[in-house]
């Protein structure tokens, strides 16, 4: 289904027609070049047992590619969220997301965790910690748009996914890496593409490090042990987040869901199961 939003059209994809409200719903977001098809194979191995969501965030997937910077600054992908949450009156809410919709995730816990029932943050960061860091992220971001401007999107996604960061993708079947690159072509564009960088960037993203002590939300930490950096990056965030675990998963690196998407789903599960069983608790008391 589509929405519009301040003039643009968010594709919804969801396996449900109408949102029971005691229901939990696990409410996915995509990673940067990603979209809610990134998410298909975790919504078949799931089934029925909750309901899903995942949107295509502007500039990606079947949604608009619109030009206005606006439409993809922090401020504006959080308010998409509250929109797609009252549209489908979804209430008991579990917000996941991969990498830059992990980031995003976490915006919207700071700013509404009235809003979710608890998180799940895949290989995301709360941001660059020094202003030094975040300059250079810019300037090596400056430089991305510049290669995207010159270049077709294949030369793009073979740039972009030789990075060392995705190195172990190389070990899924070549018919499925052929798949993944085929589809992220055809749901990408440049205009999204750039404007994504250039307004919701690490570079450009507010530094969250300071508070996630305040964010008391139930929160699931994965990350794949071949991907150090992001490992190393949730360990430090399961110290300052109060109330946070973080599992790790051997033979898999930045896209965890994509490499070993049943691990991937029995860990989501099991973490909710966890949650039921303390709000059972709870209400009980």
């Amino acid at each position: 289904m589509f929405i519009s939003i301040n003039g643009a059209s968010i594709f919804i994809r969801k396996n449900f027609r109408k949102a029971t409200p005691r229901k939990t719903t696990i409410f996915f977001l995509h990673g940067f070049s990603g979209s809610s098809n990134d998410w298909e194979e975790i919504f078949s191995l799931f089934g029925k047992t909750y309901q899903l969501v995942a949107i295509d965030l502007p500039g990606f997937g079947k949604s608009d590619k619109p030009k206005k910077n606006q439409f993809y600054q922090t401020e504006f992908l959080v308010q998409l969220i509250t929109i797609v949450l009252n549209e489908l009156k979804l209430r008991e809410v579990v917000l996941t997301g991969y990498s830059m919709g992990g980031r995003l995730a976490l915006q919207f816990a700071f700013k509404h965790p009235e809003k979710i029932k608890a998180l799940v943050l895949e290989s995301a960061s709360p941001g660059i910690k020094t202003k030094f860091e975040r300059q250079l992220r810019k300037e090596s971001d400056a430089k991305l748009i510049s290669f995207i401007k010159k270049n077709s999107l294949k030369d793009f996604f073979s740039l972009w996914q030789n990075q060392p960061l995705f190195a172990s993708q190389k070990n899924l079947p070549a018919k499925k890496q052929l798949g993944i690159l085929r589809t992220k072509i055809n749901a990408n564009s440049k205009i999204g593409l750039i404007n994504s960088l250039s307004n919701f960037g690490q570079g450009e993203m507010s530094n969250l490090w300071h508070n996630l002590p305040e964010i008391f939300l139930p929160t699931l930490l994965l990350s794949g042990k071949l991907d150090t950096k992001y490992t190393t990056i949730q360990d430090e965030m399961k110290n300052l987040l109060p109330n946070s675990r973080h599992k790790k998963v051997a033979g898999a690196g930045h896209n965890l869901h994509l490499e070993k998407p049943q691990d991937f789903v029995n860990l989501v599960r099991d973490f909710l199961l966890t949650l039921n069983c303390e709000h059972t608790k709870t209400d009980s008391q």
